[in-house]
């Protein structure tokens, strides 16, 4: 993606607003930065470049506390879910899903793109039943992290789902996906050997491994899921 300035994705129409950021400090979201260091001084153009199905490119080009004129081409996205479903022997559910981008089989935890004002847990309950055929009777949040923030600014929000049962699988046109049933002790032999090579699989694995979380499982279905 760093590749797409200069290209001809460009908007029928687009449009530019100008934005000035301001100093902001000891930010409380965790999301924000590092605590205690204020964000840069700078004041900038946006141009709306490519909008798809998936995500939208925005040419930023901005001026910093040193006078330089800079440009960069990101990805705007709506934020992600990835789940880590472990079953009551305390396996895990992943798949092996064909990634046409990289054109090879990936093994890695269900996920999916959030809708527009979607609810983090609810989609992730719906990946769930979508791409591995169970429902889970808890999800819990675990963590969120940025994928690949040098150029798109995607969240992915990481949960725990169990009290799985089958429920019928419901793949998108297009998919192909084979569910598999791992230990925790296979993850970390694939990892140590190289086998795990999906970004978001690796992070939600390490988030979950040490215990990072949220309060405790929200049952489905109840006012703590939406909190």
């Amino acid at each position: 993606m760093l590749g797409m300035r200069g290209t001809s994705m460009r908007a029928s129409s687009p449009t530019r607003r100008r934005t000035a950021m301001a100093l902001a400090y000891d930010s409380e979201d965790p999301m924000d930065g590092t605590p205690g260091l204020p964000l840069p001084r700078v004041a900038y153009d946006r141009t709306p470049i490519h909008r798809g199905s998936v995500f939208a490119v925005e040419r930023v080009t901005f001026r910093d506390d040193a006078g330089r004129v800079i440009v960069r081409d990101i990805v705007r996205h709506p934020g992600a879910v990835t789940v880590i479903p472990v079953l009551a022997d305390g396996s895990l559910v992943m798949i092996r899903n064909w990634r046409v981008a990289v054109g090879t089989w990936l093994d890695e935890f269900c996920a999916g793109k959030l809708e527009p004002g979607e609810d983090p847990a609810l989609a992730a309950a719906r990946e769930l039943e979508e791409e591995t055929g169970f429902a889970a009777a808890h999800i819990r949040p675990v963590g969120v992290f940025f994928t690949s923030p040098g150029f798109a600014d995607e969240r992915m929000y990481v949960f725990e789902a169990t009290g799985l049962t089958p429920v019928p699988q419901r793949l998108e046109v297009g998919e192909q996906i084979e569910v598999v049933k791992r230990s925790v002790a296979d993850v970390e032999t694939m990892i140590t050997r190289g086998q795990l090579i999906d970004g978001k699989t690796l992070g939600a694995f390490t988030l979950w491994k040490h215990g990072a979380s949220g309060s405790g499982a929200a049952p489905m279905g109840s006012p703590e899921l939406n909190s």
